[in-house]
């Protein structure tokens, strides 16, 4: 399987990327006291990005900026969605980069300033427990805790959902994909609902579908006959097709990372065997094993050890 984290951040990107999805996802789950201002129909995802290198590590990076209802274009509201699928007290902290770097985006480009408001998703084991950067501070003394920065963000906690009010959403595609996530450490779950699910992705465009039976296919076994006879002839076929591209693309990519391997332990070879004649510079140990240089450092170092 996967990496578990890099998977659903994939999932995720993937469904938020579609402008569409998006603004049926941000209609129903932000507060009704921001939503209620947004013209969801300016909604703009943004093409840059204002994590840092060690932010990028930790938060899915997806952002749209919306404007505000009645107010000039330049009145812009950005919105983040970072999501976790395991508790994590310091998200705050991650948060707060985010929303300073944004702000100093917005400056270096001569910009106003417009109005950050992030949005974490989810979809761990347990109830998210919503804290903010001056909780973490607690048992600091009042007079210091001015210096502390603090904010509020939008916690969109998938377990707090009923599955029955998620299949009501307007757009299908999202149903499916936010009952995957919340429901993606079940196993017997979805492969009690994986037709159901299936057919409500269906709903969506076929380059989400494919990406929705991937994501579906690496939690449970879609091959299963039970499962497949099920759906819909078309469905069927969507899933067939997508799980042999899929599959044989894991083949190639695993057999193209066996010939690497295969290649680097025969240099590897070559190399100790130059070193120890005692005969070759490094320069000419790595010219005549067609190897980089901090290659032979690296094997010569492990031999005087």
């Amino acid at each position: 399987m996967k990496n578990a984290i890099s998977l659903h951040d994939h999932f995720l990107r993937q469904i938020l990327s579609d402008k569409n999805i998006a603004a049926e996802y941000f209609k129903n789950y932000l507060p009704h006291s921001v939503g209620q201002h947004l013209d969801f129909n300016t909604l703009i995802q943004l093409p840059d990005t204002y994590l840092s290198e060690d932010l990028k590590k930790s938060m899915c990076d997806i952002v749209y900026s919306c404007q505000k209802k009645g107010e000039s274009s330049t009145v812009k509201v950005s919105l983040l969605v970072e999501h976790k699928s395991y508790p994590d007290k310091y998200s705050p902290v991650q948060i707060g980069g985010y929303i300073f770097s944004a702000l100093q985006k917005q400056v270096a480009g001569k910009k106003p300033l417009s109005v950050v408001i992030p949005v974490l998703l989810y979809h761990g084991r347990g109830k998210w427990r919503y804290q903010t950067v001056a909780d973490l501070f607690k048992d600091t003394a009042a007079e210091w805790k001015k210096y502390i920065p603090d904010f509020d963000y939008v916690c969109n906690d998938l377990g707090e959902l009923a599955d029955a009010d998620v299949e009501r959403l307007k757009n299908k595609f999202l149903a499916a994909s936010i009952l995957a996530l919340k429901h993606s450490v079940e196993k017997e779950w979805l492969e009690r609902n994986a037709v159901k699910l299936l057919i409500l992705a269906s709903k969506g465009p076929m380059y989400l579908q494919t990406g929705f039976i991937i994501y579906l296919y690496d939690r449970v076994t879609l091959d299963d006959k039970k499962i497949l006879t099920s759906l819909p002839k078309p469905i069927r076929k969507t899933i067939m097709s997508t799980l042999d591209i899929y599959i044989e693309k894991g083949r190639k990519e695993g057999l193209e990372k066996g010939i690497e391997k295969g290649t680097e332990q025969k240099s590897r070879e070559v190399v100790k065997n130059l070193l120890a004649t005692r005969k070759f510079s490094i320069s000419e140990i790595a010219e005549l094993a067609g190897v980089a240089e901090a290659f032979v450092r690296r094997l010569a170092t492990v031999a005087k050890t």
